[in-house]
């Protein structure tokens, strides 16, 4: 975690690779603690530690994947320009239906990291205003609203 003072996650578009990162450090370092704890070599705490390192490495590399995809598609939409913007309320395009699924992946991931992180939330080190729940599926227009006024193509 650094030591740069960062608001408080409330959507998924707030998301960025080093809360994934910081979280899966997190997650990191009680494996170590617990695999360390671990009475018999090769016994269950090495073994769970391993299998959850296991989990979270494939957690962080798709939720990396993922927004980079968003990256993506967001570079492909300020190049598509205004010109393919539904008018007012109109039927979504299809860049924004993939855009809301890599949303709804991206959250599932966020999800079952904090899942993964959960038995530690109590621990002084677990960043509570970041790592926690989001809510993107009831705020989408927020986000949308918050992106176009950064100057951004939603």
């Amino acid at each position: 975690m650094t030591d740069i003072h960062r608001s408080a996650l409330r959507y998924t578009a707030d998301i960025t690779a080093e809360d994934i990162d910081g979280l899966a450090g997190f997650i990191g370092r009680r494996i170590v603690v617990l695999r360390e704890g671990a009475g018999v070599p090769g016994g269950e705490e090495e073994r769970v530690g391993a299998a959850l390192s296991q989990t979270v490495a494939a957690l962080t590399g798709s939720a990396r994947e993922v927004l980079g995809a968003l990256d993506r598609a967001a570079e492909s939409a300020a190049q598509a320009g205004p010109e393919g913007a539904p008018e007012g309320d109109g039927p979504a395009r299809p860049a924004d239906a993939a855009v809301e699924e890599l949303m709804v992946r991206l959250s599932t991931l966020w999800r079952y990291l904090l899942t993964a992180a959960e038995a530690w939330s109590h621990l002084p080190d677990y960043d509570v205003a970041r790592w926690r729940l989001d809510g993107h599926l009831d705020a989408a227009h927020e986000a949308r609203d918050r992106w176009l006024a950064a100057g951004e193509v939603w």
